[in-house]
């Protein structure tokens, strides 16, 4: 699913369509000294890239004499904002030879003939060393291979594992299945004289940045069994039995007054004691041992709805991909060889403590054994599917989820309203690229 954009993401497209044939020949993509210029455009995934990404130039700069590789990293965390900056460079012939996005989001650019197919060596890279499904398809659109995974996330269920002992449930054992989250969930809430939560027993996303919204709901889903969209994705498959039992689930949240729309909860609310449980990605894990480092927590899978479903996370991934207009695409390709090497992907997770998708470096023991990391690599992960036509869905989705959660809307009149209007927009959007993706 998409996040909607903004207008002027829209007018961009635009402005590429019209600058699409200028931008099939740039400069000759020299440095100043005469060498061979790539030009990698950093998404800011994580603080402490730069430091890996600039030694790494550096180091394959030495092993190659005559090429320059220049890192920037885009100075903010808006991904709005980051792929304005994208087209706008595509449209002034200023591309970047190699750079990184969301990887639904690059389905419009491979459908704008932006992108270079990647080669056989980074195809085996892809293929045999990806950590799950969704890294391994993450750059492949319509068939064909067009990046590598560099990052991805998806998410857990956080809990409190002293909370767990203070009402006499075993920290070792976390809920299964719907039907024990709930019972735990309501054992973990306090409630004052006046029925207020003092404590909720499992914080769900219910406002905030629409998209997180929409995800946070979509692993409840996925875990019920649901399906987000038809083959060719203009429908969107909400209103289903298992759209209809995850805000079912929702509302029983809310009406036993284990979590309620006042509350603030997720991580901060986790962190000072206010939430029992919540569902989020692994940085969560730092962030907590910086900030409330006294907190005794475990991680956790996703439970099921029962026994005949999956417990599925949503999740998101980042390929690095190479532009069509790079000068230079074969020096481009073989640096993201370089990067994806085993030992180079071990130095860039020990620098940034992130989840490691290179499956090589993720059964290393201190890994694979690791009581949070271990937890996340093992979570299975729903990937989402890709359709270009597709820039609302995920948004508009969190607008009726929060919507529900004010209690403007019952579960049944959200999933509804919400199918009608982002399959009203899918149609509209599918009919104009032609139907193709």
């Amino acid at each position: 699913m998409h996040a909607i954009t903004s207008k002027a993401i829209l007018l961009v497209t635009l402005v590429i369509l019209i600058f699409s044939v200028a931008a099939c020949s740039r400069s000759d993509g020299l440095s100043s000294d005469g060498r061979k210029q790539v030009r990698v455009f950093l998404l800011l995934l994580n603080t402490k890239q730069v430091e890996f990404f600039e030694t790494a130039a550096d180091d394959f700069e030495a092993a190659n004499p005559g090429t320059d590789i220049v890192i920037e990293q885009f100075p903010g965390s808006s991904l709005k904002d980051y792929e304005i900056k994208i087209r706008l460079r595509y449209a002034s012939n200023q591309a970047p030879d190699i750079w990184s996005y969301r990887e639904n989001e690059l389905a419009q650019f491979v459908n704008l003939d932006l992108l270079s197919p990647a080669p056989d060596y980074i195809k085996d890279i892809v293929d045999n060393n990806s950590v799950n499904d969704l890294v391994r398809t993450a750059p492949y659109f319509n068939g064909e291979l067009y990046g590598m995974t560099w990052a991805a996330g998806w998410q857990a269920l956080y809990y409190n594992k002293a909370m767990f002992a203070e009402v006499g449930l075993d920290p070792e054992k976390p809920p299964v299945n719907w039907a024990e989250l709930l019972e735990y969930a309501d054992k973990l809430t306090i409630r004052d004289a006046n029925g207020n939560i003092q404590r909720a027993g499992l914080s769900l996303r219910k406002t905030g940045f629409k998209p997180g919204t929409g995800e946070k709901w979509l692993t409840f889903f996925y875990s019920a069994g649901g399906v987000p969209f038809n083959e060719d994705g203009t429908k969107i498959l909400i209103d289903s039995p298992a759209g209809r039992a995850t805000f079912d689930f929702y509302d029983e949240i809310f009406t036993r007054r284990i979590d309620g729309i006042e509350v603030e909860g997720d991580q901060r609310g986790f962190g000072q004691g206010r939430v029992a449980m919540f569902i989020r990605e692994l940085h969560i894990v730092d962030w907590l041992n910086t900030n409330y480092p006294d907190i005794e927590y475990g991680v956790a899978a996703i439970p099921p709805r029962d026994s005949t479903t999956i417990g599925y996370s949503s999740g998101g991934a980042y390929p690095m991909v190479v532009s069509k207009t790079a000068a230079h695409p074969e020096i481009a390709w073989r640096f993201l060889e370089f990067i994806g090497s085993h030992e180079r992907y071990e130095e860039y997770i020990r620098i940034t403590q992130d989840l490691p998708v290179m499956k090589s470096v993720a059964d290393l023991p201190e890994f694979r054994n690791n009581p949070f990391t271990s937890v996340f690599l093992n979570q299975p992960v729903y990937p989402p599917p890709k359709f270009a036509h597709d820039r609302y869905s995920l948004e508009k989705l969190g607008e009726y989820i929060e919507r529900f959660c004010y209690g403007y809307l019952t579960g049944d009149e959200a999933a509804a309203r919400a199918a009608e209007e982002i399959n009203g927009l899918l149609e509209v959007a599918y009919e104009r690229s032609g139907g193709t993706d």
